[in-house]
């Protein structure tokens, strides 16, 4: 049995404690070996039972394994990665310090951008490169597979052309908002955009056939392999792969996301923090410019199917982190920036390992025998703002610096490359002094601020143009949401491209415009011709004069997906109008069937060509 400290003792610890010679925990005791402590559950047992327990150990035929041990007709364990077992967070040292940052430490060595993504210049070009025509081409057959198994007297055939119709559609709906869905077809108030499309009852149709997986494969819950997102699935893991496809930049966040809903769904999360409350969460790595590189929707599953032999297992949030940095390329000094609910010295050092620098918001309780200054002390009105202390730490080729710095509020931050220094300033609002005053800022501050806003860059662009159609189905919902994110990493990689080409910024279109501009691309691309649906309306002789009165005729001009998809553009004769080629000041009487652009078509210019061209 352990001895007892006698009343000395205690008050020999006491002053000890006082003093700093040793921690609270006694993992820095000089004397411990003088406490007695039980190695493992048997030695418990046999202090508790005495000597019964032990005659009943040896008239045991078995021996019991030790701590760490198999036996030979026992079943493995799980057996946790190496590193786990070496890494001990208690172990490490904290010293007062400052964690020296040098930029040349962390100078990035990004892949080669391949030449066919470059060439991507279009909407719809990039789009297509998220949405492949495979994957289309699944999706018509998996709905009339579910089609065939709803109703086998009456199935029905969907095209890709319907599936992109449809895309389109929902893209159309997205910038331009109706009461519902079917004031798009109103004939009077419609959107001609959309009626001239597909008819209501055929959007409605495929809305409500609109299959990714097929049912039947769908494993019962009782089954270990059972997938809650079974009809989702062939989205995520196509969308996974094609984002992660492009180049991935040297700084990158992680932060969850919001789908949001008020779907009656067991999926359904509540974080009180978001602007959208309910709905389902998602993890996403992204880019300062708001890509979206890798993303999981919270199901409830840690999966560990698909785990790599060599990741460890640092817990359900940490083991989020370390799925979506799978596609990070190891040791080309990529640098991770997260909050406070995945921050932990675990990840911190695996990461590091890996090739990869971190900086996170963490918990002090996450960081043991590391003597930060308490929040209370620091939220003391005698404390200014702006005051920071650091403590730093090393084990196994790693570096560890924890820095708290009082603002409004006290945070905590650790990073595996970058400390407080060099001291920057930041603007606040001096209550007492009524005016804005300077406050010094840690270095590791000013880089978490700079780069952490990825997601939330993200969040405000679906929060300009998201497709906002109602449905009862929990997975189309994820699908609308999903297809968003395909959107917005398409609008980014174009600008990106863009930009390479040295475009200016100013005639990037912004996201309303590439949203119109690829609905029309899908809507219209390979259409045989783009008039009106259905027999011509005659119009009242009210019209014609309230057409007459314009001072000139309107000739929006069409995406360029639709203008050099090379189907159903014939010149035909019209009357003679200015033609529309840029730096071409000719009249002409030719325009074209498809597009209603006027061109000119004659011995000395060919504009037709050119505009198709």
């Amino acid at each position: 049995m352990a001895k007892r400290l006698q009343e000395r003792d205690i008050e020999d610890l006491l002053a000890a404690l006082e003093d700093g010679d040793v921690s609270e925990d006694g993992l820095d005791d000089e004397n411990d070996d003088e406490e007695e402590f039980y190695n493992d559950a048997r030695e418990i047992m046999e202090d508790l039972l005495g000597e019964d327990f032990a005659n009943d150990d040896e008239a045991s035929e078995e021996p019991t394994p030790e701590v760490g041990q198999v036996s030979e007709d026992s079943d493995p364990p799980l057996i946790e990665d190496e590193q786990d077992i070496q890494f001990d967070k208690r172990n490490l040292i904290w010293k007062i310090g400052n964690l020296s940052y040098d930029e040349t430490s962390i100078a990035h060595e990004p892949n080669p951008t391949d030449e066919n993504i470059l060439d991507l210049d279009t909407p719809y070009k990039c789009f297509s490169h998220f949405f492949t025509p495979d994957f289309i081409q699944k999706i018509a057959n998996e709905t009339n597979l579910y089609s065939c198994q709803k109703n086998p007297a009456h199935p029905i055939n969907i095209t890709c052309s319907d599936i992109k119709k449809f895309v389109g559609i929902l893209l159309f709906m997205s910038v331009e908002h109706f009461p519902s869905v079917r004031s798009y077809w109103n004939e009077n108030f419609g959107y001609d955009p959309v009626k001239t499309v597909m008819p209501v009852n055929k959007f409605e149709q495929i809305r409500s056939l609109l299959h990714f997986n097929d049912n039947t494969k769908h494993l019962p819950k009782e089954h270990p392999d059972h997938d809650r997102l079974h009809k989702i699935r062939p989205v995520i893991e196509h969308l996974n792969k094609t984002f992660s496809s492009i180049t991935i930049d040297q700084r990158l966040s992680i932060d969850e996301q919001m789908c949001s809903t008020k779907i009656a769904h067991f999926l359904k999360q509540y974080l009180p923090n978001k602007p959208h409350k309910w709905g389902y969460k998602l993890f996403v790595l992204c880019s300062l410019m708001g890509y979206a590189y890798r993303f999981e929707i919270y199901s409830g599953q840690d999966s560990k199917k698909d785990k790599p032999a060599d990741e460890p297992d640092l817990g359900v949030t940490n083991n989020v982190v370390l799925r979506l940095a799978r596609v990070i390329p190891r040791m080309r000094n990529h640098i991770v920036f997260f909050d406070n609910f995945y921050t932990s010295l675990p990840l911190v050092y695996y990461l590091a390992k890996q090739g990869i620098h971190c900086v996170g918001t963490v918990q002090q309780n996450r960081l043991p025998n590391c003597r930060l200054p308490d929040k209370k002390d620091l939220l003391k009105a005698a404390v200014p703002r702006g005051t920071h202390e650091e403590r730093t730490a090393h084990f196994d080729g790693v570096d560890f610096s924890a820095t708290v710095w009082k603002d409004n509020k006290v945070v905590t931050l650790l990073s595996n490359y970058i400390g407080s220094q060099s001291m920057g300033k930041v603007v606040r609002y001096d209550k007492k002094q009524k005016r804005k005053v300077e406050v010094p800022c840690p270095k590791i501050v000013q880089e978490y601020n700079m780069h952490m806003g990825g997601v939330d860059l993200m969040d405000s662009f679906l929060g300009r143009y998201r497709i906002r159609v109602k449905s009862r189905k929990w997975y189309l919902r994820l699908f609308y949401h999903l297809l968003d994110l395909a959107v917005i990493n398409s609008w980014v990689l174009l600008k990106k491209n863009r930009i390479a080409k040295g475009i200016p910024k100013k005639q990037l279109p912004n996201l309303g415009q590439f949203r119109n501009e690829l609905a029309d691309a899908l809507c219209n691309m390979g259409t045989t011709n783009g008039s009106k649906r259905g027999r011509p309306s005659n119009a009242s002789l009210d019209e014609e004069l309230q057409a007459k009165k314009q001072k000139g005729p309107s000739h929006p001009m069409p995406s360029v997906d639709v203008r050099k998809d090379c189907i159903d553009h014939w010149p035909v004769f019209s009357n003679r109008l200015r033609c529309k080629i840029l730096n071409c000041k000719g009249t002409t009487q030719w325009s074209c069937s498809k597009c209603n652009v006027p061109l000119c078509l004659n011995a000395r210019n060919n504009c037709f060509r050119d505009f198709h061209m």
